[in-house]
């Protein structure tokens, strides 16, 4: 009888797995400062879409209720800034009770036919939601911190807001005299 031949087991050396790993490790290394860069540059682009949406609602508003409609904002080109939207002028961005007189507030009706506190919205948003995102206006044609939205074509006062990550990416949101609401980068 002969011998049988050896089988070599097939397998995995212990310097394969330490090669692996090296290269595993180096490839984390870069990827994670670019899906943080990634992350935060996403936070920005959703802001820049809400503050958009809601400026033009505020402009269909205006023509829909053939009423003025106002986008107030209390910024100052921190990471702290608060806006709000409303059918009253200089409505108090800070007012958190729907019920106040200075809210930012939209009146929608519920259908049970009376105006009462329920049909009141709060249309008051800030910063909370949005960390390391600060927001400044520039360019506002109006003499106060708020858009005008013309209730019979939906024109607008016109003026910019400039949104900035803290990577240092910037969007910023124009709203031209004709009402018109875009996003640049």
């Amino acid at each position: 009888l002969s011998p049988t031949p050896h089988r070599y087991l097939s397998g995995v050396t212990l310097l394969e797995i330490l090669i692996t790993m090296s290269i595993l490790a180096i490839m984390m290394t870069v990827a994670i400062p670019n899906l943080s860069t990634f992350g935060d540059n996403q936070k920005l682009v959703g802001l820049a879409e809400q503050v958009f949406g809601h400026l033009q609602q505020a402009r269909s508003e205006a023509v829909t209720r053939s009423e003025t409609v106002f986008a107030n904002f209390a910024v100052d080109g921190t990471s702290s800034w608060e806006y709000g939207i409303s059918l009253n002028s200089e409505c108090v961005v800070t007012e958190t009770d729907p019920t106040e007189t200075d809210a930012c507030v939209i009146i929608v009706d519920d259908g049970d036919g009376t105006f009462n506190d329920a049909d009141l919205v709060l249309m008051r948003f800030s910063s909370t939601d949005h960390d390391d995102i600060s927001m400044d206006i520039a360019n506002f044609s109006s003499e106060t911190t708020e858009f005008i939205f013309d209730s019979v074509r939906g024109t607008a006062s016109s003026g910019q807001i400039e949104l900035q990550n803290s990577s240092g990416k910037q969007l910023r949101i124009n709203v031209s005299r004709l009402g018109r609401v875009s996003i640049c980068s």
